[in-house]
């Protein structure tokens, strides 16, 4: 299963969403845009702003794999001059609306990665060790995609991601099988 468009804004996914910006969440129609690409948020919104006007907003799509993990991933939509917001990004799995927090500090500058950010559920343990581990392996990855950086993974951090990908993995299956 994993992450989703969670179906609902409960006490859980507030608490997540306010370690990562002030402000509530909302849930934002997906229609994509003529010629968007997935994975292209931050150009989609921008162009669908050139062609009909309004601006984009910046900030968050929240995920959730209810009982294990949130997750939050840097995103961009339209807003239209209403004020409502839609997003013009096909998804990876098809999904007609995301849960979007907004956070205008989060403006996208192609020179600063922002790394996805993940909270585990309350009283999962299993995907607590999980979180971290991934928050660990993101750390040595996200040095290796930033501008400017050699992106050949050092032998020093190979042995650090081999030694975490095992259990990370095992981890994984197991919060599959739930």
């Amino acid at each position: 299963m994993g992450t989703d468009t969670p179906e609902s804004i409960d006490a859980a996914a507030l608490a997540f969403c306010a370690t990562i910006a002030p402000g509530m969440p909302e849930y934002v129609d997906v229609v994509p845009g003529e010629g968007a690409q997935i994975a292209y948020c931050f150009s989609n919104a921008a162009e669908a702003v050139r062609r009909h006007g309004g601006s984009v907003a910046y900030g968050w799509i929240i995920w959730r794999w209810p009982g294990r993990y949130f997750e939050a991933e840097h995103h961009a939509v339209c807003r239209r001059s209403d004020g409502t917001l839609h997003d013009v990004t096909p998804m990876l799995y098809g999904q007609t609306r995301i849960l979007f927090l907004s956070d205008p500090g989060a403006v996208f500058d192609p020179t600063r990665f922002r790394p996805n950010r993940l909270m585990a559920e309350a009283g999962n343990p299993v995907a607590a060790e999980y979180v971290a581990l991934s928050i660990e392996r993101a750390d040595i990855l996200n040095a290796y995609g930033e501008p400017g950086v050699d992106h050949t993974i050092t032998p020093q951090d190979q042995a650090r991601l081999d030694a975490i990908n095992p259990r990370w993995m095992a981890l994984y299956r197991e919060l599959e099988r739930g």
